[in-house]
């Protein structure tokens, strides 16, 4: 458990790369579904309508 631990903490901090599965979205294709504001590639939520970012939906 301590193990574990530690390995979720190391990647929390040490700034793990990003899975391969992943996509990140270049500027002009960064729309909000639900409302079409854009957003910037690190925000988690849409700033206009507050609704998940598709790069963020499903974890």
């Amino acid at each position: 458990m301590l193990e574990s631990l530690r390995e979720a903490l190391r990647r929390t901090f040490a700034g793990a790369p990003a899975p391969a599965y992943v996509l990140i979205r270049p500027e002009h294709a960064r729309r909000c579904p639900e409302c079409s504001s854009s957003y910037a590639a690190m925000d988690r939520y849409c700033p206009r309508c507050k609704t998940v970012t598709p790069e963020w939906r499903f974890g």
